[in-house]
């Protein structure tokens, strides 16, 4: 005998239900309204949908209002916006998103509907992303080979970069032979807002070598093809943390934390291969050819397919980069 719940199948047998794999079951790279990246993961458990995602900034967090109407899976989220301000990053709850979600073959189409807390209720938007493409095998480190080293940063100017938003405000420079970024933060909803800078160049796999120096409080961000956040802040004698600085911003604690004090000179060595990242932080491994589960806030796109560029966080703090140094890998 079987059952339909929701959209999916159930077999009732002598040791009980065993459900058949949901559509929507998986991640999703997916693409905001406003063109942000969005991941999204779905289980299903005895026919209801358990969801987590990356809404354009921040970390991972669960949709806690998630249920299948028949073929739709529907999910509420708060409609909020994030600013940078002098004391921190600060967000404000604008009203509610409600995502009715459908699936045909790998492709997701979500109508959005947002109520503002005035009650006003803006016009449907659509958004559309893909099943996200399996993760590769770990990679044998022993076996991968790089070319030559590129020079990402010349020393003396801003040649091949630019910000990821050319609307933020452009608070890097290169001075003394270092990358240098010294953003003037202000209080308030309507604080300036300071760029992102990445590199003209995109890139597939590849080793990275760079030095950053951070003052007390420093906080910035190394951003592999533009997609996953390895943090850069002031950490020095806390516990390894995703938040810390060599891990990845909401996926991935370093297996130490190795950082050194605020103002001195740390060193990255980083392989990206294969979806898959190993990270020596100040020449102890720190990420040890961890898989990558999906993009991390502030990524430029979610599809892990694409190739894209390094960039670093400069809408927080100050903070200096140099001998920037870029192995492409070969296949």
């Amino acid at each position: 005998m079987k059952r339909k719940i929701g959209s999916v199948m159930a077999g009732v047998c002598a040791a009980g239900c065993v459900m058949a794999a949901s559509p929507f079951e998986g991640a999703w790279c997916l693409t905001s309204p406003s063109g942000g990246a969005v991941w999204m993961h779905v289980e299903m458990n005895q026919g209801a949908p358990s969801v987590k995602a990356m809404w354009e900034i921040g970390g991972v967090e669960p949709i806690k209002q998630a249920a299948l109407e028949g073929e739709v899976l529907v999910m509420e989220r708060p409609h909020d916006r994030w600013y940078m301000t002098a004391k921190g990053m600060r967000r404000d709850i604008l009203g509610t998103d409600t995502l009715r979600a459908t699936v045909q073959g790998d492709a997701m189409t979500i109508e959005l509907t947002r109520a503002l807390k005035d009650g006003t209720r803006l016009p449907v938007q659509t958004m559309r992303g893909k099943r996200q493409a399996p993760l590769p095998p770990r990679p044998d480190l022993a076996t991968l080979r790089f070319a030559e080293p590129i020079a990402l940063f010349d020393g003396q100017s801003l040649s091949g970069w630019r910000l990821t938003n050319p609307t933020d405000n452009n608070a890097w420079s290169a001075r003394d032979g270092m990358l240098v970024n010294t953003p003037q933060l202000e209080e308030g909803p309507t604080a300036k807002q300071f760029g992102n800078i990445r590199t003209d160049r995109e890139f597939e796999d590849f080793r990275l070598t760079l030095e950053v120096r951070l003052p007390k409080g420093g906080n910035s961000g190394i951003y592999l093809r533009g997609r996953y956040e390895v943090q850069v802040c002031d950490y020095h004698g806390r516990p390894p943390s995703w938040g810390g600085i060599g891990g990845v911003y909401s996926r991935i604690v370093p297996l130490e934390n190795a950082a050194r004090p605020a103002g001195e000179w740390q060193t990255f060595d980083i392989i990206l291969a294969d979806r898959h990242i190993t990270v020596r932080l100040n020449d102890r491994l720190v990420i040890d050819n961890h898989p990558l589960e999906g993009c991390t806030g502030g990524a430029l796109t979610s599809d892990d397919t694409l190739p894209g560029p390094i960039y670093f966080q400069g809408d927080h703090t100050s903070v200096e980069y140099r001998n920037i140094m870029l192995y492409p890998r070969i296949k």
